[in-house]
């Protein structure tokens, strides 16, 4: 049985699984019943990340522990309600707070939409996301599949980008409109037209990731559809 399989069977209805962890990234993985854990290094910057799932803080704690013990973590990811409970060696200064978002294709509406695609080295779109605490993908990224935007009097207001995994799931990021256009739905327009061009394109899911405290996205994603699978803790730990 592979990692993956292995994390499939002890925890075969979580999205979190199912959808969000690619195979040749796991390394470590501990199991107790149906919480779980594993090792992962990151893409970015190579730390070695640990993260758990389970609804018990205690048994998650104790996964983390072992993951640990077998090879030291730099990161480590657990249910937010688990946060809390890490000893403070495994507890990040600064951790972020995060929720995962989850439709089902069928599920996207059909309604007209005001956004346009765009091309993917559109200048325009980095000047819109300056205005993100959140965006980690820019123009010119080759990983990102189509880029989202509405226009308003000529000029891009609101941008969204679709980047496509290797399971098949398309996900959503870097979402942002600019200050003086918010409030207004285009951020939710750019989503849709994303979201249907995916739906479209027969996709078997679609998710999203946001600060869990950001309650502007979290009214447009809830409009779209979304419903919200898990919020984390997820980062560093104090140096050793």
């Amino acid at each position: 049985m592979t990692p993956l399989q292995t994390l499939r069977k002890a925890r075969p209805t979580d999205p979190f699984i199912r959808w969000r962890i690619a195979a040749e990234d796991l390394r470590d993985v501990v199991v107790d019943g149906d919480h779980v854990a594993w090792t992962r290094e990151a893409e970015r910057n190579g730390e070695w990340w640990g993260t758990a799932l389970g609804e018990d803080p205690a048994r998650v704690v104790r996964l983390i522990e072992r993951l640990d013990a077998s090879a030291p973590l730099e990161g480590v990811t657990v249910p937010a309600e688990a946060f809390g409970s890490l000893p403070s060696r495994l507890s990040s200064p600064d951790p972020g707070y995060w929720s995962l978002w989850f439709i089902d294709p069928t599920d996207v509406p059909q309604e007209s939409t005001e956004a346009v695609e765009l091309a993917g080295d559109d200048i325009r779109i980095d000047a819109v996301l300056e205005h993100s605490t959140s965006a980690d993908t820019f123009a010119g990224d080759p990983s990102v599949r189509r880029w989202a935007g509405v226009q308003v009097d000529g000029r891009l207001v609101s941008v969204a980008a679709e980047r496509r995994r290797d399971n098949g799931a398309a996900g959503l990021l870097s979402v942002c409109t600019v200050p003086e256009a918010r409030g207004r739905g285009h951020a939710r327009d750019a989503c849709l037209l994303l979201m249907q061009r995916a739906r479209d394109e027969g996709v078997p899911t679609i998710f999203l990731e946001m600060y869990a405290d950001n309650e502007a996205g979290r009214r447009t994603y809830t409009a779209l559809g979304f419903t919200e699978v898990g919020r984390y803790r997820s980062g560093l730990l104090n140096p050793r």
